[in-house]
């Protein structure tokens, strides 16, 4: 399938890819990004202050999730500076002092994917905190699988290794998770065995709801959805300011009753590239998770962080608006920003 078909080979909804593709060139904002644009839509009067993170409905889960979750590469990955190139991971007591201000500011989501530190790092931190109770625990079994009767067992003992990493009896949250070379169908693979896993592990109490999410194309999500959807809760997928077919992606995603958890806001930090973030282009993060935000169909957006001034940062994002200057601004700065080191993301989830 062309992952590359530009808006105007759409076959079923020529007129709305369209519009959707103009707001993601940057050429509309008022009154027809109003209609996009609708921030909290289901969060309380008392979510909506600063510093306070606001929380949204995760679908059909009922979950009360902050919209705006820790990312797992914040403990897995050396972002933290410590001299000119050089950095290191998070120390786990550094993990404890963000994640407790985290918690004070509502945020309640916690994702995890491969690197065991993803899991082992916040669990701990849970653990000392003693705050597993306030928080909504993800993992995802990543790349492994493959459409065939083993992918049962590779769910089964990713689950019970996930649930001693995190310290925990359950998990809130398992999300099925492929990449592009893993199966011939672009990430895309038969779901029917590992349906029958986590239906498995509900029964048995170690799990709570389930997703899936991929770095395979948006026609892949679009099958999934047709298939699969009525057995699962959540779908997850990339969106940014540079990305932005989910656009079209989302509502399809809430049509099938599913929650949406967004990733890569920053494009793993590409976004920021050679911008001077101590300086005149201070708050560009924070802006670029508010625009996020902004859409409606967004429960969660997942965002890495890796010291306390960017965490803050980060989440205050919940409480900016964005002025429209600034909206067409950032869509215009991200149009000359090629994403080199991902192109799954720049030929599958940019408009063409």
């Amino acid at each position: 399938m062309d992952t590359h078909r530009s808006r105007n080979d759409a076959p079923d909804d020529l007129t709305r890819r369209r519009f959707l593709g103009e707001i993601g060139r940057g050429a509309v904002v008022g009154s027809v990004a109003a209609s996009i644009i609708d921030r909290g839509q289901t969060a309380s009067a008392a979510d909506a202050q600063p510093g306070r993170v606001k929380h949204r409905i995760l679908g059909k889960t009922g979950l009360k999730v902050s919209e705006i979750g820790f990312g797992g590469h914040s403990w897995a990955y050396s972002k933290v500076p410590v001299g000119e190139k050089r950095y290191r991971r998070v120390t786990l007591e550094e993990a404890v002092e963000m994640i407790a201000e985290g918690l004070d500011m509502g945020v309640n989501y916690f994702d995890s994917c491969t690197p065991l530190l993803e899991c082992s790092v916040p669990g701990e931190a849970l653990k000392r905190l003693k705050k597993r109770d306030q928080a909504i625990i993800c993992v995802r079994p990543s790349h492994k699988m493959k459409g065939v009767p083993n992918d049962k067992k590779e769910v089964f003992d990713w689950t019970e290794a996930r649930l001693k990493l995190w310290q925990t009896d359950h998990i809130d949250l398992l999300l099925l998770s492929n990449e592009q070379h893993v199966t011939d169908k672009s990430g895309y693979w038969d779901m029917s065995y590992s349906i029958e896993a986590c239906a498995k592990l509900k029964k048995e109490g170690k799990i709570r709801f389930t997703g899936f999410g991929s770095h395979f194309t948006p026609e892949w999500f679009y099958e999934a959805f047709a298939k699969f959807a009525k057995d699962f809760d959540v779908c997850s997928m990339p969106y940014n300011v540079r990305h932005r077919v989910a656009e079209d992606v989302m509502p399809k995603a809430k049509q099938a009753g599913l929650g949406v958890v967004t990733i890569k806001p920053l494009a793993r930090g590409s976004l920021l590239a050679k911008r001077n973030l101590q300086g005149k282009d201070a708050g560009l993060a924070r802006d670029m998770i508010a625009f996020v935000l902004e859409n409606k169909h967004v429960d969660v957006c997942l965002c890495g962080v890796h010291t306390r001034e960017q965490m803050r940062e980060n989440f205050s994002a919940s409480w900016t608006t964005l002025s429209p200057e600034r909206r067409t601004a950032l869509t215009q700065r991200a149009a000359q920003l090629p994403c080199n080191e991902y192109p799954w993301l720049e030929q599958g989830w940019r408009y063409v």
